[in-house]
């Protein structure tokens, strides 16, 4: 059933912001003392590992589900057709023109600096033209399932059956605590011999797709059920900042156990933690959005150039700051703000008077 959402500004709002948290993801990478990422500083803080942690929890499950919000409604508006030819033009040129132009400067960059030992071809051929652009490919890929699955009538029917029957018969929170048993499902696939970490082409894995699609799905979930999306998008904040302070902290003290039983328990408490902090997520923007305006739209509309951009001048900023002795917080917010400055900047100025580079950054 489609439904009328009446105001849906907060989701779109906070779809931008979610993107443009990647510059605080990265930026903190870079101080990060585990130096998991591209370059690191020779300074780091474990405010970094903490902060990347939280972040990571919630942002591109939160990011999916609202995807799948839109693209549910997308296509039920306008047709299995017109939805496809759209999202392939908004995410395939994109992708492709990021990844052959911003992310092959990239890597020559890094291997300029020294923090690529292998050649540029072979770096780029092994998976290192994906870089940030990952979620985009795991995005179509959704996607195509969904077109897939509509254009089948037995299919989409049946899909139909399963969601109305969810919805009608479980309490949202019930289905949470239900659906957080997920990965470990996943990790008994693993068990079972199924390919789950297996690269494909270095662009992604079985594990991180079927890691991702419960929240995508959800967010199609949450399209056809007003009722599930206001309980969803209406916690009372305080019990939510409460319940996720309880269960992180018994994640914790799990995380200290040792054995399979405690690593299972481990597992479907950071899934709760993860589905409550999305949860959360919809209701401080549902919250703090009260109605559309021009600078809410000005970032929606920015998102996603500031997204492409912003990994590139992450690295730039970060190879040239590495070099002084700045504590890493400094280091940080400067990068954290002159990133965010100069990919608004490059989107009002660069991006969006022009037809063309509109089509090539933003698939308009």
């Amino acid at each position: 059933m489609q439904q009328d959402t009446g105001r849906i500004d907060y989701l779109d709002v906070m779809r931008a912001v979610l993107m443009m948290l990647g510059i605080v993801l990265h930026a903190g990478q870079l101080y990060n003392p585990q130096q998991s990422w591209l370059l690191h500083a020779p300074e780091s803080s474990s405010l970094f590992t903490y902060l990347i942690s939280i972040i990571s929890t919630f942002r591109m499950p939160a990011f999916l589900v609202v995807s799948g919000f839109f693209c549910a409604m997308f296509i039920l508006r306008y047709g299995n057709a017109v939805f496809f030819r759209s999202r392939t033009k908004r995410l395939l040129i994109p992708l492709l023109i990021s990844a052959i132009t911003l992310n092959v400067f990239q890597a020559y960059l890094l291997q300029h600096f020294g923090w690529i030992s292998e050649s540029v071809p072979n770096y780029l051929i092994s998976g290192g033209w994906v870089q940030h652009l990952w979620f985009l490919i795991d995005l179509f890929i959704f996607i195509l399932l969904l077109c897939l699955g509509y254009s089948v009538a037995p299919l989409r029917r049946l899909c139909i059956k399963i969601n109305t029957l969810a919805v009608n018969s479980l309490p949202l929170p019930v289905f949470i605590a239900l659906i957080s048993l997920y990965p470990g499902g996943l990790i008994l696939l693993k068990v079972l011999g199924v390919p789950m970490y297996d690269s494909w082409l270095g662009i992604t894995d079985l594990y991180e797709l079927l890691s991702y699609l419960p929240f995508f799905l959800f967010g199609l979930t949450l399209y056809s059920s007003p009722k599930w999306l206001n309980q969803f998008s209406n916690i009372k904040l305080i019990y939510a900042v409460v319940a996720l302070a309880l269960i992180a902290t018994t994640h914790y003290f799990i995380n200290q156990g040792t054995g399979m039983l405690w690593q299972s328990v481990s597992l479907y408490s950071r899934a709760l933690l993860c589905w409550l902090s999305v949860a959360l997520c919809f209701s401080l923007f549902n919250y703090l959005v009260k109605r559309g305006s021009r600078f809410w739209r000005f970032l929606s509309e920015a998102s996603y150039s500031v997204y492409l951009f912003h990994h590139l001048i992450v690295v730039l900023l970060g190879l040239w700051l590495i070099n002084y002795n700045i504590a890493p917080i400094i280091g940080f917010s400067l990068i954290v703000t002159l990133t965010m400055l100069v990919t608004l900047l490059i989107h009002k100025y660069v991006i969006a008077p022009n037809s063309l580079l509109r089509l090539m950054f933003n698939g308009k």
